[in-house]
C-alpha cells in the first residue's frame, strides 16, 4: 500500500473513531472521575481502616473467662477398706472450678490511645483529599490537551479543506494553461503535507481521547470527548493571600499537621504505657466430697471463693525506650511539617510566575500576531487570484497562519495548565471550560 492511501485509509478511519465518543462537560468529566476512578475508590477504604481502629482503639480489653477441673485417676474407681472395717471408695477430692479475670488500664491508656487513633483518622482523611486534589488535577489537564487536540483536528481541516480546494481549482487552470505543471505539483504537494498533518492532529486527539478514559472507571464501556472553550478567562488573586491559604488548607499539609498531633499524643501513650496494668481475677471452686470413711482422707466437699490480683513489676522495662522513640518521632514529624511547608510555598509562588508568563504569551497572540497573519494570509489569496503573488508566497502565507494559530492553541493550553497547577498548589479554586 502506497503512502498516500495508507494515508487516505487511516484518516477514514480516524474520521470514523473521532465521531465515536460521548462528549462530556468539565463538570460532568470530573463528576465521573470522582465517581467511578478505581485509585480513588480504593483510597477511600484507608479511611474506612482508620475509622474502624479508631472505633477499636475505644473498646476496653476483653476479659478473661478460665474454667478448671482434675479428675483422680489412681482411684477414681479402686475400693479399699475403710476407717470402719468396711469396703469403702478410695477416690480423692475432685474439685471444678471457673473465674474471670479482666485486665484495667492505668495511667490514661485507653485515652491516649483513642487521641492518637483518631488524629490518625484526621490525617487519613487529609490524605484522601489530597488524592482527590491530584487526580482532579491530573484529569484536568488530561481534558484541556483533549480540548486542545480537538481545536488542532479543527484548525487542520479547515486548512486541508482550503488547500483541497486549491488544489482542484489548481487542476482547473492547469488543463486551461493558466499555471505551468509545477505550480500544480506544488499545490498537490502542499496539499498531502497539510492532509498528513491531519491525520497526525486526528491521532493525537485520538490517544487523548483514551487519556481521559483511563481516569473513569470499568462501568464506562466508551470513549469520551471533551466539550468545552479551551480559552480561560484571567484568575485575579493576591500571591500574598493564596500563599497564606495554601499553607492553611493544603490537604497534604492537614495531613501532616495531624500526624504530628498524633506523634505528640504517642509520647503520652507511652508515658502511660509506664504504669502497669493490673489484672483482676475472680474464681468460684467446687471440691467433691470422698467417702466419711476413707482411710486416708476423709475431706468433705465445699465451696471455694477466690480472687487474685496480678501486675507486672516495671524493674527492667520502664517504657524509657518507647517514651524516647515517641519523642523523635514528634520531632521528625515537625521537621516534615516545616519543610513541606516551605515546599508548599515555592510550588505556589513557581505556579503563579508559570501563569503568568502565559498569560503574556496568550496576550500577546491576542493583541496583533493573530491579526496580522490572518490579514497576511487574507491579502496572499486575494492577491494570487489575480496575479499579484506568486504560488510559493501563497502557500507560504498559509503556512505561517497555520502555524501562527497553532502557536496560539498551544498558549491557551498552556495558560489553562498553568492555572490547573496553581490551582493543585493551593488546594483552591475550580475551573470551567
Amino acid at each position: 500500500m502506497t503512502r498516500p492511501i495508507a494515508l487516505a485509509v487511516l484518516f477514514a478511519a480516524q474520521v470514523s473513531f473521532a465521531a465515536t465518543p460521548q462528549s462530556l462537560t468539565y463538570d460532568e468529566f470530573i463528576a465521573a472521575v470522582i465517581d467511578g476512578n478505581l485509585g480513588y475508590a480504593a483510597q477511600r477504604y484507608n479511611v474506612d481502616i482508620a475509622r474502624a481502629q479508631l472505633a477499636a482503639a475505644k473498646l476496653l480489653p476483653n476479659p478473661a473467662l478460665q474454667l478448671y477441673g482434675n479428675r483422680d485417676l489412681t482411684y477414681h474407681d479402686a475400693h479399699g477398706i475403710g476407717t470402719d472395717g468396711e469396703r469403702v471408695l478410695l477416690r480423692q477430692v475432685e474439685s471444678r472450678s471457673g473465674g474471670l479475670t479482666q485486665t484495667l488500664e492505668l495511667g490514661g491508656k485507653r485515652t491516649w490511645r483513642i487521641r492518637v487513633a483518631d488524629q490518625t483518622l484526621q490525617a487519613t482523611a487529609a490524605n484522601l483529599d489530597d488524592f482527590l486534589r491530584n487526580l482532579k488535577a491530573d484529569a484536568s489537564e488530561a481534558f484541556v490537551l483533549a480540548l486542545a487536540t480537538k481545536a488542532t483536528v479543527e484548525q487542520q481541516r479547515v486548512a486541508a479543506g482550503y488547500l483541497a480546494d486549491l488544489s482542484r481549482a489548481q487542476e482547473i487552470r492547469y488543463r486551461a494553461g493558466g499555471i505551468s505543471e509545477v505550480d500544480l505539483t506544488q499545490t498537490r504537494l502542499e496539499e498531502f503535507e497539510f492532509r498528513d498533518e491531519l491525520v497526525k492532529a486526528e491521532d493525537a486527539a485520538a490517544r487523548a481521547q483514551l487519556a481521559l478514559a483511563t481516569f473513569l472507571g470499568p462501568q464506562n464501556d466508551r470513549l469520551v470527548g471533551a466539550e468545552g472553550r479551551l480559552e480561560q478567562p484571567p484568575a485575579s488573586y493576591d500571591l500574598t493571600n493564596l500563599i497564606s491559604r495554601a499553607l492553611e488548607q493544603r490537604p497534604d499539609l492537614l495531613a501532616l499537621r495531624h500526624a504530628e498531633e498524633a506523634a505528640s499524643n504517642s509520647v503520652d501513650l507511652a508515658r502511660s504505657k509506664i504504669v502497669p496494668d493490673v489484672d483482676l481475677g475472680v474464681t468460684y471452686g467446687y471440691n467433691g466430697p470422698v467417702a466419711v470413711d476413707h482411710p486416708v482422707d476423709p475431706t468433705p466437699s465445699f465451696h471455694q471463693l477466690g480472687v487474685t490480683v496480678t501486675m507486672t513489676l516495671p524493674l527492667y522495662d520502664r517504657g524509657q525506650h518507647d517514651v524516647a522513640i515517641a519523642r523523635s518521632q514528634v520531632e521528625q514529624a515537625k521537621a516534615q511539617f516545616a519543610a513541606a511547608q516551605t515546599k508548599v510555598e515555592i510550588e505556589v509562588r513557581t505556579a503563579d510566575s508559570q501563569y503568568r508568563s502565559a498569560l503574556q504569551r496568550a496576550a500577546a497572540f491576542r493583541s496583533d500576531v493573530l491579526a496580522s497573519a490572518t490579514a497576511v494570509l487574507d491579502a496572499k489569496r486575494y492577491s494570487y487570484q489575480r496575479g499579484g503573488s506568486t504560488l510559493l508566497e501563497l502557500l507560504s502565507a498559509q503556512r505561517a497562519a497555520n502555524d501562527v494559530q497553532q502557536a496560539y492553541q498551544d498558549a491557551l493550553a498552556e495558560v489553562a495548565t498553568a492555572l490547573i497547577e496553581l490551582q493543585r498548589a493551593t488546594g483552591d479554586g475550580e475551573l470551567k471550560f
